[in-house]
């Protein structure tokens, strides 16, 4: 009985002693990382890498971008530069008549971590540093992307050409108080559609906190 005791008392140590070591690396690699809260309006710069356009591009269409500024917390660099942070389209109009420009919305939901990790994120575009291909891009109070419709200086200057072309033709005054319906055309041109090129350099805004799982800083 005492012999059986002992022989199990044994073989039960080294098994204690084998798992040992797992357990300590277990409880090593929990103590090896830090949560960290980026919070709620933080800034952050990014490069595109997706054309989109309020005439070819639609709602749900993914919109990939990367970070170009590093950013921080307490002054830890938390997402180094050249982190993935995508997105997609949400609401996608054209641009209409009546000098009524396109427009669509960025939701940014998902950055990538270096270790390959995907942590949701809810973000929307601020601001447009410089867009290539041309274009002049505004962004609304929404975080919606604008495509600007004629000024008004720029219809005056329509009105003005057409009613001195329509004299300059001699159609005559009545022709020329009738020209309404060109002068209208005109007016009435569609709007410039909401656009970026890839490479375009935009801002956006954190709208909730999001917190990550990194590496201990080692303080």
């Amino acid at each position: 009985m005492n012999r059986r005791y002992l022989r199990c008392l044994a073989v039960g140590l080294v098994v204690g002693m084998f798992g040992l070591p797992v357990w300590a690396q277990q409880e090593g690699e929990e103590q090896s990382s830090d949560e960290v809260t980026i919070p709620e309006g933080t800034e952050f710069k990014l490069q595109l890498h997706t054309t989109i356009n309020s005439k070819t591009s639609k709602p749900g269409d993914r919109v990939l971008t990367s970070l170009l500024d590093p950013v921080a917390v307490e002054d830890r660099d938390v997402l180094p530069k050249g982190v993935r942070i995508d997105g997609h389209l949400g609401d996608v109009r054209p641009a209409g008549r009546k000098g009524k420009g396109g427009y669509m919305s960025l939701v940014f939901d998902t950055v990538e971590l270096p270790n390959g990790q995907k942590v949701a994120i809810l973000g929307s575009l601020t601001e447009v540093f410089a867009s290539e291909g041309g274009g002049d891009p505004n962004v609304g109070s929404e975080g919606e992307l604008k495509g600007r419709g004629p000024s008004r200086l720029k219809q005056s200057a329509i009105v003005v050409g057409a009613a001195a072309a329509g004299l300059a033709v001699g159609t005559g005054t009545a022709i020329a108080a009738g020209s309404g319906g060109v002068v209208a055309a005109l007016l009435l041109a569609r709007g410039k559609q909401a656009s970026l090129a890839a490479g375009s350099l935009i801002g956006m805004r954190l709208d909730r906190d999001v917190t990550l799982t990194l590496p201990a800083s080692g303080k």
